[in-house]
């Protein structure tokens, strides 16, 4: 019987969207689940316990936006403080991940693939958040090795 894993919960941060992503129970891959319109915290909130729920999750990542020194970007202070909200409201871990690149990636992917821009802006957040996921998991394979 193959081994299941610590399923993880990945949010793609913005001021008007939100990318989901989580990994599969082997910890193989990581697949986009939503993106949605931020209307309220609350409803922010219920948004991704319904997801956390239906994936049994047990950790957040969450993208951290840097800037190309390495340093917290303009962004990072509300990152922060919802970091605090989501351990507070789900008392789970919640890791901040580096997600530079991560939206210029997916906006590229969309892109070559002919996606329309009305579409694209509805996916682009879930594909950002697959990555943030992606790169994290594979960190922890290498720390694993």
């Amino acid at each position: 019987m193959l081994p299941c894993v610590k399923r993880m919960l990945a949010i793609d941060y913005g001021d008007v969207r939100m990318g989901l992503a989580v990994n599969d129970a082997l910890g193989l891959t990581a697949q986009g689940v939503c993106s949605f319109k931020r209307t309220s915290l609350k409803n922010d909130l219920e948004t991704i316990r319904e997801v956390m729920t239906a994936h049994h999750v047990e950790e957040i990542v969450i993208g951290m936006p840097y800037t190309l020194r390495g340093e917290k970007g303009a962004k990072a202070k509300d990152v922060d403080a919802f970091i605090e909200v989501l351990r507070e409201h789900f008392a789970l871990p919640v890791v901040p991940w580096d997600e530079r690149y991560t939206t210029v990636q997916a906006e590229e992917i969309l892109d070559s693939s002919g996606v329309n821009r009305k579409k694209k802006k509805s996916v682009v957040d879930m594909l950002a958040a697959t990555f943030i996921l992606e790169s994290y998991m594979e960190s922890l394979r290498v720390h694993k090795e």
